[in-house]
């Protein structure tokens, strides 16, 4: 009898694998391999042994309760949002989509075909470490296919374009800022920050996209292979949203990476410029981007580093890191407006 989710997972994939693989005769073995641990669940990944091939499947194993909401309840909400985008991409044939393998969200589990590639993270953090004579024509490539496949799903998600609150944004901005201020961000900074976004909202009036949002499409979780670009993080997926968000969060996440000495300016202007160009911002659009990635990025600096309360020095050193990295973010930001 299986002690653990895991085990259970492992025993149901060892005697039911060809229902999921049909393709395939009986299930030599099912074995885990590898595991990696996070702050509120486990990957582990398998691989399906059968007499002519193997199949590798991700297993995520939610630990209790994460907020209000318990490991059953995290594991049937990202169930459901995987079904969904995983029937979106059989229709409308978007590549890089894991399949739902099962059901076993009443064991706070959510099992998947394995989506493979390399992080674009990884992509970008070893041309910055190794660069070869400016040339990074790969890296362009790679941020290109990512603003395509992302460009791709919101079209294959697309819903009724709407205008957004532009007064509800500003509100939020101007707390975010507030309370940047209070943590060391210069005042000229959180001006600046304003006084473009204020310009950008005051001008939106156009019905924007509208489509189901990732909201955790970061380098870190595009996978690059041979075949284009991947993507398999769905438990924080939202039905429909201002598409431009996904857009923003991309950008200020590399942009944040600017805050390490070896990637320099030239280098995340690459990455963003081959994304945004692949994504296709229109004009329009431009300003209410840069706004929204500001705000994000205002947003990445008040959560500050997820470390132990012990790693004080730690933190501090995020913070000033951040407020520098955010200062001459602020001062782009206002010559663009300029």
């Amino acid at each position: 009898m299986a002690d653990s989710p895991l085990d259970h997972i492992v025993d149901q994939l060892r005697s039911s694998g060809s229902s999921y693989f049909p393709q395939y005769s009986e299930v030599r073995s099912a074995r885990v391999v590898g595991h990696t641990p996070k702050s509120d669940h486990y990957i582990y990944e398998i691989v399906l042994d059968f007499p002519d091939a193997c199949e590798r499947v991700n297993v995520r194993i939610y630990r209790g309760k994460s907020g209000q909401r318990s490991a059953q309840e995290l594991a049937r909400n990202e169930t459901q949002n995987l079904q969904f985008v995983h029937q979106t991409a059989k229709r409308r044939k978007l590549r890089g989509i894991p399949r739902p393998v099962g059901d076993f969200s009443e064991l706070g589990a959510v099992v998947s075909t394995k989506v493979h590639g390399l992080p674009l993270q990884s992509i970008i953090m070893k041309v910055a470490l190794l660069p070869d004579n400016g040339n990074h024509r790969l890296l362009q490539l790679a941020a290109r296919q990512a603003g395509e496949w992302l460009q791709q799903f919101h079209k294959a998600t697309a819903g009724v374009p709407s205008v957004i609150d532009s007064d509800s944004l500003l509100t939020d901005m101007e707390k975010l800022c507030a309370r940047a201020q209070k943590d060391g961000l210069p005042e000229d900074s959180t001006e600046a920050i304003l006084m473009s976004a204020k310009c950008a909202f005051s001008k939106q009036k156009r019905p924007m996209r509208f489509s189901a949002r990732l909201q955790d499409f970061v380098p870190l979780n595009v996978l690059v292979s041979e075949d284009g670009v991947g993507f398999c993080e769905f438990a924080t997926l939202a039905r429909q949203g201002p598409s431009l968000m996904d857009v923003a969060v991309f950008l200020a996440t590399v942009e944040a990476l600017e805050k390490y000495p070896f990637c320099n300016r030239d280098l995340i202007s690459v990455v963003q410029d081959a994304f945004t160009e692949a994504y296709g911002i229109s004009s329009q659009e431009q300003g209410l981007l840069t706004a929204l990635r500001m705000k994000v990025l205002l947003q990445m600096f008040l959560q500050g580093r997820v470390t132990k309360e012990s790693a004080e020095r730690k933190k501090v050193m995020w913070a000033n890191v951040m407020k520098r990295f955010l200062q001459r973010a602020a001062q782009r930001s206002a010559a663009r407006v300029a």
